[in-house]
C-alpha cells in the first residue's frame, strides 16, 4: 500500500503536469520516503529505491516512451492489455520476438476487432491469449525483463495517444515487477 507521502507526490505530480503543461516527470522514491519512519521495520525489509517516469497524453509522447522500453527488452515482455490497436507497437513486439525475447500478450476479449493487433501478433508467432474473465480484464500492463513495469490508464490505441486524457507510469523495481508478474501468470494461465 502506498504511504501517504508517496500518494501526495503522485497526486502533486499529476496536478502539476496537467496545470503547467509538463508532460513527463521523473522522480525517485527511496527507502526513507517509502514508509513512515517507524522502528518496526528493520532496514533490510525496506524496498529499494524505485525509479519512476510519468507520462500524460494526448501530446505527451507516451507511445514513444512505450516503444523505447519495448525496444530495450532483453529477455521477457509480458503484457496484459485491454485495447491494443497501435500498429507500430505491434511491430515492436514482433521485432522483439525475432530478437529472441519471450513475448506473451493477454488481450481483453471485448476489445478484439479488425483493428486489434491480436491477429497480426499471432500470425507472427507471438504467444497471445484471450482473457476468460466473464467481466473485463481492464489491465494495461507490460512487464519487461522482470525489472520495468509500465502501467496506467493508457490503452495502446490511437485514441489514447491522440485524444484521451491518459497516463502512463514506468516503474523500475524488481519487487514491483515481480508482483505484476505474479498477476500476469495468474491471468495467462486462466486465458485461452
Amino acid at each position: 500500500m502506498l504511504s501517504k507521502k508517496i500518494f501526495n507526490i503522485i497526486v502533486a505530480t499529476f496536478i502539476l503536469g496537467v496545470s503547467s503543461g509538463v508532460i513527463l516527470t521523473r522522480f525517485l522514491v527511496c527507502p526513507g520516503e517509502m514508509f513512515d519512519a517507524r522502528p518496526a521495520s528493520p532496514p533490510s525489509q525496506l524496498a529499494p529505491c524505485i525509479s519512476c517516469e510519468v507520462c500524460f497524453s494526448p501530446g505527451g509522447g507516451c507511445k514513444s516512451i512505450l516503444l523505447h522500453w519495448l525496444g530495450r527488452a532483453n529477455n521477457t515482455i509480458h503484457i496484459m492489455i485491454t485495447s491494443f490497436t497501435l500498429d507500430d507497437v505491434g511491430d515492436a513486439l514482433i521485432y522483439a520476438r525475432r530478437r529472441g525475447v519471450d513475448v506473451k500478450v493477454v488481450f481483453e476479449k471485448e476489445e478484439l476487432s479488425e483493428y486489434s493487433e491480436y491477429g497480426k501478433l499471432k500470425d507472427a508467432g507471438v504467444q497471445v491469449r484471450v482473457d476468460t474473465n466473464p467481466a473485463l480484464m481492464h489491465n494495461k500492463v507490460a512487464i519487461i525483463d522482470g525489472l520495468i513495469t509500465i502501467t496506467g490508464s493508457y490503452n495502446w490505441s490511437r485514441s489514447a495517444e491522440e485524444k484521451n486524457n491518459e497516463n502512463m507510469v514506468i516503474l523500475k523495481s524488481v519487487e514491483v515487477a515481480s508482483t505484476y508478474e505474479g498477476e500476469f501468470n495468474k491471468i495467462w494461465s486462466a486465458s485461452r
